[in-house]
């Protein structure tokens, strides 16, 4: 029994122990949970602390930006402006002192425009590639570096270390700030990505007041310059409302000139009207405007005071009809009279023979002159009258041709007339004439020796075409446009110094409008030139058009 005692106890006592130990093992379980709580509990703490504080940092750099962005957008002189990009990047970076270096395309050094904490006679020039700030300004980045010198500043300190940053506006660098540091203080991430942020928004700021100078100055150009023009211009939108005139238009508007007759107009007008202001007349001109796209953007008008050129041209007018008048009948004289004596010249010697075969072929040309002035007199006076009966266009061009032959072989040019059968055109026989003597003879006359004019008649339905082609020297392009004006004659003709005055074309021209015709040139100096001339036939009761068309012409080659 006593064994048995002796072992019951044994047997307890270790189921103390056991439970002991569990409990203890339970109790360190339980201790180090608390623990690792109360460590997660830390951890989360600093976290959210952390969080509190990078949030207060973000909403600093965020206000600092937006009033940077105040600041800059004031209105700022270019000196005030300088200053406070420069103070606004200083407090960005908590610098004691800084310098700012304005810079343009081409630019290889910049001496400092605004500067702050340094000594008047310590402010360095910027040397594009030289040093921190010279590589940030050709590399367009930020650069921390050695100033490279010892920089002075108030107080008596001195800066060896500093920050270079671009202001960059795109690709371009418009300038470079140096914000000085403190012996051994360096720099922040934060703080620099919030100078660098600063600093993109002073070239942006700087950019648009490029851009704004630069349009205001083209503004007062262009005032000046519409100003100081005498003719008066607007612009106007299409509603009818004026954009932008000049003094000129002004005084007009205000006299009561109508700035377009037709606001509705799709083309060019052209009219004229009293001068509101005084005796005389007014051009009034205006045309569609639109900008790059294509889109319309009004009408510009344009009023110029022609009374002037009217009677100038009255009056020049007046004197060639004059003059041309006066000197006709002398030459007529002339002429006859030399006619009668070479008629009679069995009793001249070859001398005087010849020298009076010389006069007479002057005065003609003379003569020829005188009436193609009187000519163009009538057509500029509207007197021009034409005679109006059938003609045969194709017995024309032969008898044109025919007259020019004489003087095309001595020039050594191959003359050829194809002639398709036409009907009969309505029209004067004498201007048809004049039109091809002058065509023909120009077109031999500028054709080189071995060249070769081709004249062409062919009916094409409800017109008769005439066309006279030649191989010569061609015209300018630039003179393309000018061939028809009274006088006019090309810059290679005066060049080369080929006789004439410029009255043939403008005579040409002059007939085919009367005829109801129009009239094409094109040329190439390396092919020669060709005339086109459509002339429209006319019905008449009396004329039948369906009569045999006359056949072909076969001239002598």
């Amino acid at each position: 029994m006593e064994g048995e005692l002796i072992g019951l106890i044994a047997v307890a006592t270790l189921a103390v122990a056991a439970i002991a130990s569990l409990v203890w093992a339970l109790s360190g379980w339980r201790r180090a949970d608390v623990h690792a709580r109360e460590m997660l509990l830390g951890e989360r703490e600093a976290d959210l602390q952390s969080a509190r504080y990078e949030a207060a940092l973000q909403r600093d750099r965020v206000e600092v930006l937006h009033h940077a962005a105040d600041r800059l957008t004031g209105r700022l002189d270019d000196q005030k402006l300088a200053t406070t990009i420069l103070e606004l990047l200083i407090d960005a970076l908590r610098a004691p002192a800084g310098t700012l270096h304005l810079v343009r395309e081409g630019d290889v050094a910049s001496p400092a425009v605004a500067a702050r904490g340094l000594t008047a006679g310590a402010l360095p020039t910027v040397r594009q590639g030289e040093g921190t700030a010279g590589r940030a300004w050709r590399d367009g980045r930020a650069a921390t570096g050695a100033t490279g010198t010892k920089v002075d500043g108030d107080g008596g300190a001195t800066f060896t270390d500093e920050v270079a940053l671009p202001l960059r506006h795109g690709d371009i660098t418009l300038g470079v700030a140096r914000i000085y540091l403190s012996d051994g203080r360096g720099v922040a991430a934060g703080q620099l990505q919030t100078a660098e942020r600063i600093a993109a928004l002073a070239a942006l700021a700087l950019a648009h007041r490029e851009l704004r100078a630069a349009a205001l100055h083209a503004t007062r150009v262009n005032s000046a310059m519409l100003d100081a023009t005498p003719d008066a211009l607007a612009l106007l939108h299409r509603d009818g409302q004026v954009i932008v005139e000049n003094e000129p238009m002004r005084e007009l508007r205000a006299a009561g000139v109508t700035l377009v007759a037709d606001p509705h107009a799709d083309g060019e007008q052209r009219d004229e009207l009293p001068n509101p202001t005084g005796d005389g007349m007014l051009l009034r001109f205006s045309t569609p405007v639109q900008d790059e796209t294509g889109s319309p953007l009004g009408r510009i008008v344009v009023l110029r005071d022609i009374t002037g050129e009217r009677e100038s041209e009255r009056l020049k007018d007046e004197f060639f009809a004059l003059v041309s008048h006066e000197l006709r009948t002398p030459l007529t004289s002339i002429i006859g009279y030399l006619d009668l004596v070479l008629d009679d010249g069995e009793g001249l010697d070859a001398d005087t023979q010849r020298f009076l075969e010389v006069v007479q072929r002057n005065a003609r040309r003379l003569l020829r002159l005188v009436g193609d002035l009187l000519f163009v007199a009538q057509v500029e006076a509207r007197q021009l009258s034409l005679e109006q009966t059938q003609v045969d266009l194709g017995q024309i061009a032969a008898e044109a041709v025919e007259a020019a032959r004489p003087r095309a072989e001595n020039n050594g040019v191959e003359l050829i007339l194809s002639a398709e059968p036409a009907r009969p055109l309505t029209g004067d026989r004498d201007r048809f004439g004049q039109m091809l003597d002058n065509l023909i003879g120009n077109a031999v006359k500028f054709s080189p020796d071995g060249g070769r004019v081709e004249v062409y008649l062919s009916d094409e339905g409800g017109d008769a075409i005439l066309e006279v082609r030649d191989t010569g020297m061609g015209i300018p392009p630039e003179d393309l446009g000018r061939l028809f004006e009274r006088f006019f004659r090309s810059s290679d003709a005066t060049r080369r110094a080929v006789p004439g005055v410029g009255l043939g074309l403008t005579i040409v021209k002059a007939i085919v409008d009367a005829h109801h015709g129009e009239i094409e040139v094109t040329s190439d100096p390396r092919h020669g030139t060709t005339f086109r001339i459509t002339l429209p036939y006319r019905s008449r009761p009396e004329l039948d058009l369906d009569s045999d068309p006359p056949q072909p012409l076969e001239l002598p080659r």
